[in-house]
């Protein structure tokens, strides 16, 4: 008996129990318990057996007590009671159910019998699907199917075991579309493991989209830079040079910026020279003038003796 009440010795009312509790570790099944079906019970008794097996699968315990000593932890949470029975799945969820046929009927008629057997527990198997946003800001949702309140159950036949073995191709799990491997039928490909991967994948475009389209955005930027250093140099290019002064190659004007007090006692432009060329060259001429230029320009070589 598998109590989901009292004890193993005194297990409470409407405890199940399994008609066989097999292992393979070998194959990654740790325990799956097994009703034989020949027939002689309608689909609503077998859905009441889902329902109990989960009473069972949900009962939980104190962890074992290990032995004492100084160093011993605290308790820790319970601990679902056929796990201390048969160890851990290692995996999330509930051990499978497995159901075997073993009346022989047509094709049509294991059909129905799957069927009608499939839809009534349908709450106990089905898991419940939790959607979410793929993304902040965008109309995009996924999501997954969690079991981990869910009781895996599988149907097979005598004739499929007995022509394919355990291994084969003969196990339906209920919300599965084919008969599979025992492996495939025990995984859950839609499960939050699934969404997990989907979601690194999306967020790895996401990560891609940005990058190149920062690249295309950097790569318009040095196009823009280009064709503003191109325009500049054209600009340069057509613009017509400073005039210089004839006489010291320098500016001919002076800056707007600046102000300069030779402009206002140099002689009136004349296009070819600067204000302190003019200057210079409408001083007085000759050794008279050339003395008068030390003096005013405070050459401290002259007079000579």
């Amino acid at each position: 008996m598998l109590p989901v009440s009292g004890t193993l010795t005194t297990p409470g009312k409407n405890s199940p129990r399994a008609d066989a509790v097999l292992t393979a570790s070998e194959e990654g099944l740790p325990v799956m318990f097994v009703e034989v079906d020949n027939g002689t019970e309608n689909p609503l008794a077998l859905a009441h057996k889902a329902a109990r097996y989960r009473e069972f699968f949900r009962r939980t315990v104190k962890p074992p007590t290990p032995a004492p000593n100084r160093y011993a932890r605290p308790a820790e949470k319970p601990v679902p009671m056929w796990e201390t029975l048969y160890g851990p799945l290692g995996r999330e969820g509930y051990p499978p159910l497995a159901i075997v046929f073993t009346k022989q009927v047509g094709p049509a008629a294991m059909n129905n019998r799957i069927n009608n057997v499939m839809r009534l527990p349908e709450q106990y198997w089905a898991g419940q699907y939790c959607e979410f946003s793929t993304s902040y800001g965008l109309d995009e949702r996924d999501g997954y199917t969690d079991y981990t309140d869910a009781v895996p159950i599988l149907v097979t036949t005598l004739d499929r075991l007995r022509e394919h073995g355990p291994l084969g191709q003969v196990w339906f799990r209920f919300g599965n579309p084919t008969w599979q491997t025992l492996a495939d039928a025990l995984d859950d490909p839609d499960d939050e493991r699934a969404f997990r991967h989907r979601q690194r994948r999306r967020d790895q475009l996401r990560k891609q989209q940005r990058e190149q389209e920062e690249q295309q955005r950097e790569r318009e930027r040095q196009e823009a830079r280009e064709r503003w250093a191109a325009q500049e140099a054209a600009a340069d290019a057509a613009r017509e040079p400073d005039p210089v002064c004839q006489e010291c190659d320098g500016p001919l004007e002076s800056s707007p910026f600046e102000y300069d007090p030779r402009e206002e006692e140099a002689p009136p432009a004349d296009g070819v020279h600067c204000a302190g060329c003019r200057i210079q060259l409408a001083e007085p001429t000759g050794r008279f003038g050339r003395v008068l230029r030390r003096l005013v320009n405070g050459d401290q070589h002259y007079p000579r003796r």
